[in-house]
């Protein structure tokens, strides 16, 4: 490994992490915190930065690439949308750059949207950066899997379209403020009745969601499964139909799925997969840093 190049900040509403990077982009430190948004006091967000990676760059010489929820409203600097389809070259252009009042320079990687075909808005930040990191070629599908999980269509390395799905939103309300919170109280991992929900989720193309959800609790009621298995059943219908629904978002792209997220949910959407036949594969790690070097690249920052 060379000398270091690049300080990569990956800056989300609840975490932060920050990797030290050398001119092939290959990471020669990290760190990683609970220093999300939310956690900044006063909007002392140089302050937060200068904490994590001063034993790194004193000086203040190495450029910064920050990516994340960190360009949102509630962040540091507010950027605006770029439209898709776009990709590392689009973002390098688009980067917003300042220097703080310490001297250090920082350049924000900006979100992206999409207008759907019935003109229906989605956006995203960080995750265009991710994607960007992969440099995939030809055509393919990504998931992201998360609190609000990203398909995203990708082309020739630039994104083409994606859709949002409020999953882990919705599993986390209906969970804990429905009357399913009656037989998730006591949850039991089971791969079984995982599989069983995605299954039904996935019936009928993900249609009828409302009404599965509430034969999640008369089933546990009547005895058609143990009360412990309906968070798993629940994780699964909610999956299960998100994926059903994005299959008809980009329905002529063949070829494995590309799972994009940490390894505990990767592992849990390969198994919605393989319970509905279909391929998929995990994307290797780092990819928001991996992203962020290459716009770094594209953008003469290194």
């Amino acid at each position: 490994m060379g000398a270091a190049a690049l300080i990569g900040i990956d800056w989300g509403t609840t975490s932060f992490r920050a990797a030290l990077m050398d001119g092939t982009g290959a990471i020669l430190d990290r760190i990683a915190s609970k220093d999300g948004l939310l956690g900044v006091g006063n909007r002392d967000f140089e302050g937060v930065l200068e904490r994590a990676v001063a034993g790194w760059d004193a000086g203040r010489s190495l450029p910064v690439v920050a990516s994340g929820m960190v360009t949102s409203r509630t962040g540091w600097v507010e950027t605006p949308y770029l439209p898709c389809p776009a990709g590392p070259v689009e973002l390098a252009a688009a980067l917003a750059r300042i220097d703080t009042s310490g001297g250090r320079r920082i350049a924000f990687v900006t979100g992206m949207s999409f207008r759907h075909g019935d003109g229906a808005p989605d956006v995203m930040r960080g995750e265009e950066t991710q994607i960007a990191g992969l440099g995939l070629a030809g055509e393919r599908l990504a998931v992201m899997p998360g609190t609000h999980s990203k398909w995203v269509h990708v082309t020739g390395g630039r994104i083409a379209g994606f859709r949002t799905a409020m999953t882990g939103d919705v599993f986390a309300a209906v969970r804990g403020h429905t009357v399913l919170k009656l037989t998730t109280a006591e949850s039991t991992g089971s791969p079984e009745a995982f599989a069983a929900g995605v299954r039904t989720g996935a019936a009928d193309g993900g249609a009828g969601l409302l009404g599965k959800l509430f034969r999640q609790r008369a089933g546990s009621l009547l005895g058609d499964f143990p009360a412990a298995e309906t968070a798993e059943r629940l994780s699964g219908l909610l999956i299960g139909a998100e994926i059903a629904e994005a299959r008809s978002f980009a329905p002529d792209v063949g070829g494995p799925v590309l799972i994009v997220g940490g390894e505990d949910l990767a592992a849990r959407y390969r198994a919605a997969f393989d319970a509905l036949g279909m391929a998929s594969e995990v994307a290797a790690p780092d990819a928001a840093f991996a992203g962020q070097f290459r716009i770094a690249k594209v953008a003469g920052l290194v």
